[in-house]
Order: C-alpha cells, then sequence, then structure tokens
C-alpha cells in the first residue's frame, strides 16, 4: 500500500473547546520581528499551558474566476523559512466532513506568471478589418496621389 505523501500539504479546524486566543504581538528572535499569538491550552490530563504561534503568512479571499478547483483563499508566506529563503505562497480551501468544516492547506513556491515577450506575426489576433473598407480603382487612387504630391507645400512647416 502506498503511503499519502503530505509535504507542503495540512488542514486547520475549529479550536479545541478549551483552547483560547488570550494574547497576540510581537516578538523579536535573533533579530528578526514577527507577529505572535499566545493560546491557552489545556493537555489530555487536565494541565493547563500556553502555547506560542508565529504568524508565518496570511490569507486573502480569491477570485475565483469561474474556476471551482481555484483555492477559496490565498497568500504569501512572510519572512525567511527553515525551508529557504525562496518566496512560498499558501492556498486554502472551505472543505466539509461530517458536518464539520475545516480548511485544506497547500504550500507551494511561489513562480511569478511568464511574461510573453514573443512578437506576434503580421495578423496574429488583429481583427479583420478589411471587410469594411471600399475598394478604389487603379486610376482613382493614382489621382489621389497626383492632388497629394502637387499640393502646395505649407510655408509654416519649420522644416
Amino acid at each position: 500500500m502506498t503511503e499519502y505523501d503530505n509535504t507542503n500539504r495540512g488542514a486547520a479546524f475549529k479550536p479545541f473547546p478549551e483552547q483560547q486566543l488570550i494574547l497576540q504581538g510581537k516578538l523579536n528572535v535573533m533579530g528578526e520581528d514577527g507577529q505572535v499569538a499566545l493560546i491557552m491550552a489545556e493537555s489530555r490530563d487536565g494541565k493547563k499551558r500556553i502555547e506560542v504561534f508565529q504568524k508565518i503568512g496570511c490569507l486573502f479571499p480569491n477570485d475565483k474566476r469561474g474556476n471551482e478547483k481555484a483555492p477559496d483563499y490565498s497568500g504569501p508566506l512572510d519572512g525567511l523559512h527553515p525551508w529557504g529563503p525562496e518566496k512560498w505562497k499558501i492556498a486554502s480551501w472551505k472543505e466539509m466532513k461530517d458536518d464539520n468544516a475545516y480548511m485544506s492547506l497547500q504550500v507551494s513556491e511561489y513562480k511569478p506568471k511568464p511574461i510573453d515577450d514573443e512578437i506576434p506575426e503580421f495578423g496574429d489576433n488583429i481583427k479583420d478589418e478589411t471587410s469594411s473598407l471600399k475598394s478604389i480603382s487603379a486610376s482613382d487612387f493614382m489621382k489621389l496621389e497626383t492632388e497629394k504630391t502637387s499640393a502646395e507645400p505649407n510655408e509654416d512647416v519649420p522644416f
């Protein structure tokens, strides 16, 4: 049986009844400021403790643009991480299982969308506008050209 690979994946659920956000603020570790949250928690044997969580990212609502498989939320991961200095992002999807709402999470390296440097060939992606042009005979065209070249030069032009 193949084991499920949960690398760069996770899930977030409603807090346990004994968990409570009690404080939030800033903590400087090794010269780096970071945001923290303090959560009051209780172990199974009833011992209380305060868990310290550090902010690693932020999720913003996504415009899915008609793509139902797109994440409901996404955003950047903050700062340097143990996995390297590259830019990383986090995405999440709202899920339901047995009447319990949760969010599935996925972390991936941020890769900017490639810019298409290719210049289109003549006529590519250009609307065919020749259908609205009127045809002109060769003799009429020559008359227009003759009228254009025989006109008096404009003395106001500074060259």
